[in-house]
């Protein structure tokens, strides 16, 4: 009996084994990331058995499954992805992990690579592929906006313009605040040098921004970019990094089999986003009639034009203002257009109508245009990725365009077990036509904001510009009726565009070699040699006929001229360094840097000018002038830094961690006894989750930090030089400066205190990190009164302090998770508060800028960076003050603090959406307070072309009508026995108005610079293998991005509220002729093969 149950036993066993070998089959693939190449190494297991295999170097696996068993695949920074065997072909794409993984890595200092539970500091990443997806600017910096907490990057509108980066608050009070960049360990020159800042802010002749040098990089390049923002986060680099550091990693050849290629276009459009511009009233046109100069000047000028005995009403052009008669068809008038025989009304009288074309018609359709190429290939061994990209795009104005074409390649070789080589290099070459003029002075779009009369229609403009063969035909006419047709004062806009335009280009070429020697398993030495170079060639011009402006080296008033810039800059890097790694226990865990760094700097410039005009118009080089060139103004510093520095970072059992960073730099500049200057900073973390074991904790870390540094170098102020002039007769002229300098000048030092918490929740669906810090940036650099009989009416001395406080959010969520669904948020939210603690002694205040209009920009003590002063209404228990007349009574003291530049905080919320191969993402941005001064509207509204200027009043009657026709207005307010005013007050009135300047102060034009953005919305679909295996592509994506589509909410009328001048400490709180926003969408194709 027992022999037959073995042998049935035996039978069951084999049948039972012969059914699961009849189901079970070969199941095999390709696995893949999201941009379609290969995976090496991924896991694949067969789920809840011992069963599992992995990819190989082309990606390839193969494991023997039933239809109903489960396939899982993992690889680290990626998504790992169940997928049921109901196939046995099955190829997978893993997506990557869109929340840090607890053993993920990130790029720190020197180019150096750690586990980010590691870090001690805060910091955060953002992927190249968030980067790239954005509007087509130009400038991948503006893509940053809302995506990193408590780093604010101020943008404006300008083409071609600079962005300014600052983390954690203004420190330095005269001096930098940007972020130092650095590529793949390599610091990069970031400089900014506008023209003529003067002409930005008090008019003194034609002002451009040229951008940040660092927009020549390439946003292909971009693998990732971590933003380091504390002091200890960025203390290996020093006097450079003292304000936070924006690390850039450049992507590298993958290992695959065979060549890779990768072709990506792109096409963006815009579209004026009409809440930014004027909106100009359609009711009154030209002059100002009787409310500027004598009572019973009418609004038209009288004469008889056409010779038929009649007098005739002439529109007075030399006025630019819009204040004059009420529109009325059955008035035929004679216009600007009548005086030239350059339009369709030459000699003819036209209704008296608003124009049909409004300076908004002026402005064009901007393009861009982005195409690159890639190549890239790899091994066990060697790698490299060589990319070329071009990219053209046209601006709002006229005759603006810019184009660039950059080629990089990155190439890495192991020459043995223990040397390895690697190198990068990028050449960029970009040329700009156009920019648009930037401040008050000779500004385009300050015209149409501030100085215009509504009657005039831009076509016309366009049509005598393009008929007299590119003639100076303006519509604000000193004289017509005497025949002066010369400008008052504005040129015709299409004269401005095609004739007084800018050009520049620059050709930059960066990069370096690296070899890294491994001396055993825990020792590596480095050597590194890095280069940015740059030629830089700018060129203004102004015709003949041109109305005459502050021009030149001299600023003369000229009328026609032309200006040369060149400027060169080499920055080198020598860098050796040892890394250490080593156990030093089996709980203990070590790693240490020990190096250091010879810099070496040239800066050359030379700015030559022509003198007294032209002497051939249309021929534009120095040798033309009418008279003896001025002097050129010559540059050159060389300045060199040796820097030594040191690391160490502890971990104890994987959970607490200690790091401590010591460099001095070595300055050539500074004088010797006196010429160095330490970083130092401690910090340490506490993953709190290896103590802890609860499910829904996945990880937790405490961290603090505590760093000083210093904050760039005082070379620039140091040595006293002789100012030089042109020659009396011949006599050579110098002349001591205004400010004496200061050779015992201390850079400004900074002190910072961080504490963090990191936590995550829930297999990491729900996280936050928050950061609390405090800086104290100590011996600012300013200049101060100075006795007079010295030569010098002030010097340059190290005094006063400034403290950020502030709290930063990081916040994730996960929604949504699902095989096929993916919803993510993730929300930055940052608070700075910001107060000048002190100045000199005796010093209250500090003036940092002053500006058309009347405003200045200040550090005052007891008060945030940027306190904006200037004349301000008189109060009355909190109410505004009116006088008998119904006017505003004015605190006309220009030293009352009206608002202040610093916002209160900023914050980002970005969705993303991904279902199978299509996703979804938007990007909300936002800024609550601060303030800015517009000049547009103070000279707007005294100038009378917006709607505000033109409504109806309280009565229902148009405000501008007389006060017997119901006409005025009540300002609102109290008179001086504190009751409600009740007097009602002309609008207009003999030399002013209530609306604007005239008769309103500095602090009725001040607004919350607050706003709510819509920055940024992508579709991004990706072809299904099905698809790209037929067309023999790896990968091939399609995207549609659209960038500042809405601005949901804002305080500031007909103005984008970060529409500022340039970049730098100044480059926010004061809007004045600004170009409008665009809305941009673009598309995008990206096919790999």
């Amino acid at each position: 009996m027992k022999l037959k149950f073995n042998g049935f036993l035996m039978l069951l066993i084999a049948l039972v084994a012969q059914i699961t070998f009849a189901q079970e089959r070969a199941v095999s693939g390709t696995v893949s990331d999201n941009s379609g190449l290969p995976l090496p190494g991924v896991s694949v297991l067969v789920k809840g058995t011992q069963s599992g295999t992995q990819t190989d170097f082309d990606g390839k696996y193969s494991i023997r499954a039933t239809p109903s068993q489960v396939l899982v695949f993992s690889y680290i920074g990626m998504k790992s992805q169940e997928v049921k065997a109901s196939s046995s072909s099955m190829n997978v794409k893993l997506a990557s992990e869109a929340i840090e993984l607890e053993g993920a890595v990130v790029t720190t200092a020197l180019g150096i690579r750690r586990e980010k539970k590691s870090l001690t500091y805060a910091s955060q990443e953002v992927k190249g592929g968030d980067i790239t997806a954005g509007s087509g600017s130009g400038n991948f910096f503006n893509e940053l906006s809302g995506k990193v907490a408590g780093v604010a990057i101020r943008r404006n509108n300008n083409f071609g313009g600079s962005t300014n980066i600052v983390s954690r608050g203004i420190k330095n009070l005269t001096g930098s605040n940007q972020m130092l960049v650095v590529i793949d360990g390599v610091p990069l020159n970031n400089s900014n040098v506008n023209s003529n800042t003067g002409g930005q802010t008090t008019g003194s002749g034609t002002t451009y921004d040229y951008g940040n040098s660092a927009m020549d990089i390439n946003p292909d390049d971009i693998e990732s970019v971590n933003v380091l923002k504390g002091a200890a986060a960025s203390a290996l680099y020093g006097y450079q990094a003292g304000n936070g550091v924006v690390m850039i990693t450049t992507k590298k050849g993958r290992a695959k089999k065979g060549l890779g290629v990768t072709i990506s276009s792109e096409v963006t459009v815009g579209s004026i986003d009409k809440s930014t511009f004027v909106k100009y009233q359609d009711k009154y046109g030209a002059g100002y009639g009787p409310y500027y100069g004598p009572t019973g000047k009418g609004p038209f000028d009288r004469a008889d034009i056409n010779g038929d005995g009649t007098i005739d009403n002439v529109v007075p052009t030399y006025e630019d203002g819009s204040w004059g008669a009420a529109y009325d068809p059955s008035i035929m008038v004679y216009q600007w257009s009548a005086f030239t025989p350059f339009t369709d009304q030459f000699g003819k009288a036209t209704p008296w109508q608003a124009a049909k074309n409004t300076p908004l018609s002026f402005f064009e359709t901007p393009l861009s245009i982005g195409n690159s190429i890639s190549l890239e290939d790899g091994n066990d061994k060697t790698n490299f990725v060589l990319n070329y990209n071009n990219f053209r795009q046209t601006g709002l104005m006229p005759n603006s365009e810019m184009k660039k074409n950059s080629f990089s390649l990155k190439f890495s070789h192991e020459i043995s077990d223990k040397l390895s080589l690697s190198s990068y290099v990028n050449y960029n070459a970009q040329t700009t036509v156009g920019r648009n003029s930037t401040g008050y002075s000779a500004n385009i779009t300050g015209l149409f904001r501030q100085w215009w009369q509504t009657n005039v229609d831009i076509s016309e403009l366009k049509q005598a510009y393009d008929r007299s063969g590119g003639k100076n035909i303006s519509w604000n006419m000193t004289s017509p009726i005497k025949g002066n047709l010369i400008p008052a004062f504005w040129d015709n806009p299409y004269f401005e565009r095609y004739q007084n335009y800018q050009n520049d280009e620059r050709n930059r070429f960066n990069g370096y070699v690296k070899l890294d020697y491994k001396f055993t398993d825990w020792l590596t030495a480095t050597g590194r040699v890095s280069t940015d170079t740059y030629a830089e060639l700018r060129e203004e011009r102004r015709a003949f006929g041109a109305k005459a402006q502050a021009f030149g080296i001299n600023r003369l008033s000229e009328s026609s001229g032309y200006q040369k810039f060149n400027r060169n800059f080499s920055e080198q890097n020598y860098d050796f360094f040892l890394a250490f790694k080593k156990n030093i226990s089996e709980d203990i865990t070590f790693n240490g840097i020990l190096g250091g760094t010879a810099n070496r700097i040239r800066t050359t410039s030379i700015l030559a000018s022509t003198q007294g005009g032209l002497i051939v118009p249309g021929i534009y080089s120095l040798s033309n002038s009418v008279a003896a060139n001025p002097f050129p103004v010559e540059s050159e510093v060389n300045t060199g830094v040796n820097s030594y520095y040191a690391s160490a970072s502890f971990g104890y059992k994987d959970f607490i961690f200690v790091d401590g960073t010591y460099r001095r730099d070595a300055f050539s500049v500074l004088p010797a006894g006196n010429n160095s200057m330490p970083t130092s900073s401690i910090s340490g973390s506490y993953v709190f989750t290896k103590s802890i074991d609860a499910p829904w904790l996945s990880f937790g870390k405490l961290r603090a930090s505590y760093a000083e540094s210093p904050l760039g170098s005082p070379s620039q102020a140091l040595v006293d030089a002789y100012d030089k002039s042109d020659p009396f007769g011949s006599n050579q002229i110098y002349s001591v400066p205004s400010t004496k300098n200061n050779s015992a000048l201390r850079p400004v030092k900074s002190t910072t205190q961080e504490l963090g918490l990191e936590m995550q929740f829930f297999k990491r669906r729900l996280g936050f990190d928050v950061a609390a810090y405090k800086t104290l940036s100590v011996d600012q650099i300013f200049p101060v009164s100075y006795p007079t009989s010295t030569g010098y009416s002030s010097r340059y001395v190290n005094a006063g302090s400034v403290e950020n406080k502030g709290i930063e959010v990081q916040f994730n969520l996960t929604p949504v998770r699902t095989n096929d669904f993916t919803w993510d948020i993730f929300v930055n939210w940052a608070t700075n508060k910001n107060e000048v603690v002190s100045l000199n002694e005796g010093l209250p205040n500090l003036q940092l800028g002053s500006f058309q209009g009347g405003v200045t920009i200040n550090a005052q003590v007891g008060q945030a960076y940027g306190a904006i002063k200037g004349t301000d209404f008189t109060y009355l228990n909190g109410e505004r003050v009116i006088s008998p007349l119904g006017r505003y009574v004015i605190n006309t003291s220009t030293n009352n603090v009206i608002g202040n530049v610093t916002p209160d905080w900023t914050g980002g919320v970005r969705n993303k959406f991904t279902y199978k191969n299509l996703s979804l993402g938007f990007l909300i941005d936002m800024q609550k307070g601060g303030d800015i001064f517009s000049l547009d509207q103070s000279y707007g509204q005294a100038l009378g072309i917006s709607q505000s200027t033109a409504g109806l009043n309280d009565l229902g009657k148009p405000v501008r009508n007389t006060l017997a026709n119901g006409g005025g207005l009540i300002l609102k307010g109290v008179q001086a026995n504190g009751t409600p005013n009740t007097v009602r007050t002309s609008a207009p009135e003999e030399y002013g108005n209530v609306f604007g300047y005239r008769r309103a102060p500095n602090a009725a034009f001040i607004y919350d610079a607050s706003f709510v953005k819509l920055r940024e919305v992508n579709i991004t679909y990706s072809f299904p293998t099905s698809i790209t295996s037929k067309l023999r592509l790896t990968d091939m994506k399609f995207s549609v991005v659209g960038s500042n589509l809405w601005i949901i909410h804002k305080n500031l009328p007909e103005a984008d509220p970060e529409s500022g001048l340039a970049s730098g400490n100044l480059s926010s709180g004061y809007s004045a002729g600004s170009l409008p926003s665009t809305r941009n969408i673009g598309c995008n194709l990206t096919f790999k093969f």
